[in-house]
């Protein structure tokens, strides 16, 4: 019984039946620790958090989809600091989380599962199949070579895009993505920053001076830095990315404030991606930008886009202001045809084309580079370094692979482009849209010359992205209905006050 002055009142049941259940909780968690030890103890106690997530994750799956995408960006922190436990499943743990929200609602409620019944899931599905069916390349020596490969090659695009159509259905979830990404670019930033101005941990010395990282990041042009990425490239690659889309989307913000802020985050980047020393990574706002004119519809931002490109590509390729500048001297040999590394490069290819000339459906994925060595030691083009995305998927699916997979991102491409010039009639959609296909076209040129567009953090962004590009038709018809209906409430607020009055 309970007392509130002079009146008693009985304790409700569910009052009771929590406090019974929370008692037995702890009783629980204490014969957990006391009799199983620590690690059972531990278990046990993240149950009440994993029910909550549960909960709020099976209540709104967007917010599953937005965990996946934070937890994707530090996978590679983690196997950099236990190197010997597979992180890499982490992201299919996570994909397949997102599968079994979606499949519980469907079994509570309807889905509306024609919302991920784009392009982008045929063509998704399309590259899938095919991959799935390298399994019986006769080339191919290896099936744990195929599986490696196919996850990070087939796999994620295809699961990724189509969760992307299913949960992210409203237009405040473009905003919320693009909002967290913003903070983890400048995280990346941040811990790229304690590297050069702190110097490395002990786990990133490792990697570097034990496990062979040094070789292709502390050279004669200076130090490559990697924040908690793979590597440089992949660093430099992503923090393009960032710095073009929020470049671009700065400009669709009314807000002041937020327009600074992505201004910025993309400064941030723009840094981030100097000082990891990856010339290709330059590709990214060349790229990026030039795309973003060509589908833009101001004259004045055409003329003056097209003069900055142009004057910047002529300081690099033309001048030798900032010699001494080790940054700028990197990004400027990226315009020398001469450079060592690029010939490297062509002669690899070269060798390259002779083997591959009998393999029109490749050697099998997983069986292409220096990953390779695991499952064909002995092969030939186990030892030819691909040093490039595409020339990656060539060699593993044959010039029938490169020719479809290189359809499928133009396609992509060519709808985004698409929608921002014919199509989206809302400014700010069209201006995120176009922010999002022009960061997507900076890293399709950049994969020419580096592994990049399927690694982990990079390649589930990319996915992510293409997902609500193709998403955007959705959110313009959410946009005008909510106009209208905002006109319309505005239109009856005078005729309401006339009324009272």
């Amino acid at each position: 019984m309970e007392r509130y002055g002079s009146i008693t009142t009985p304790v409700s049941v569910p009052r009771l039946i929590v406090g019974a259940m929370l008692a037995a909780g702890v009783a629980v968690l204490i014969l957990a620790f006391t009799q199983y030890g620590l690690l059972a103890g531990l278990a046990v106690s993240v149950i009440p958090a994993a029910l909550c997530i549960l909960w709020v994750t099976l209540r709104n799956p967007a917010i599953s989809m937005l965990g996946l995408f934070v937890a994707n960006y530090f996978i590679m922190a983690l196997t950099r600091y236990a190197h010997d436990l597979p992180f890499g499943m982490i992201l299919d743990a996570l994909i397949f989380y997102n599968i079994l929200i979606i499949t519980l609602q469907a079994l509570m409620r309807p889905i509306e599962w024609k919302r991920a019944s784009s392009g982008l899931t045929v063509v998704a599905a399309i590259w899938m199949a095919y991959c799935i069916l390298e399994i019986v390349n006769p080339e191919s020596v290896s099936v744990a070579g195929w599986f490696s490969s196919v996850r990070s090659i087939a796999f994620y695009f295809f699961f990724i895009v189509v969760l992307t159509q299913l949960t992210m259905t409203e237009y405040k979830y473009l905003k919320y993505m693009l909002a967290v990404w913003s903070v983890l670019t400048l995280i990346a930033v941040g811990k790229a920053c304690m590297q050069k101005f702190f110097g490395f941990n002990a786990a990133e010395n490792y990697w570097l001076f034990v496990l062979g990282g040094r070789s292709t990041h502390i050279i004669h042009s200076g130090v490559r830095y990697f924040s908690f990425f793979s590597d440089a490239a992949n660093f430099g690659g992503s923090m393009g990315l960032s710095m073009v889309v929020f470049s671009i989307s700065a400009l669709y913000y009314r807000n002041s404030w937020m327009k600074l802020y992505l201004l910025l985050v993309a400064a941030a980047a723009c840094y981030g991606m100097l000082i990891s020393g990856t010339r290709s990574a330059l590709a990214v706002p060349f790229v990026g930008y030039s795309a973003f004119i060509m589908m833009s519809r101001n004259i004045k931002m055409i003329g003056a886009g097209v003069f900055l490109i142009i004057a910047a590509f002529i300081f690099l390729k033309f001048t030798t202001i900032g010699r001494g500048n080790s940054i700028i001297r990197r990004a400027r040999s990226a315009f020398n045809t001469n450079d060592p590394s690029f010939q490297v490069r062509l002669a690899n290819q070269a060798k390259l084309r002779e083997l591959m000339a009998d393999k029109p459906f490749g050697a099998g994925l997983g069986h292409g580079g220096g990953k390779a060595k695991t499952f064909a030691p002995n092969a030939a083009l186990s030892q030819i370094p691909t040093d490039s995305w595409f020339v990656m998927v060539w060699v593993e699916t044959g010039v029938v692979g490169i020719l479809l997979h290189i359809g499928i991102l133009l396609y992509i491409l060519a709808r985004g482009a698409y929608l921002v010039v014919f199509k989206l009639r809302n400014t700010q959609l069209r201006g995120f849209t176009a922010a999002l296909t022009a960061g997507i076209s900076g890293i399709v040129v950049m994969a020419y010359a580096n592994e990049i567009l399927g690694q982990i953090p990079t390649g589930a962004i990319l996915y992510m992205s293409m997902g609500f590009i193709f998403l955007a038709p959705r959110f313009d018809r959410e946009l005008a209905r909510k106009e209208i209906l905002d006109r319309a409430m505005s239109a009856q607020r005078p005729h309401a006050r006339e009324n009272y009055e």
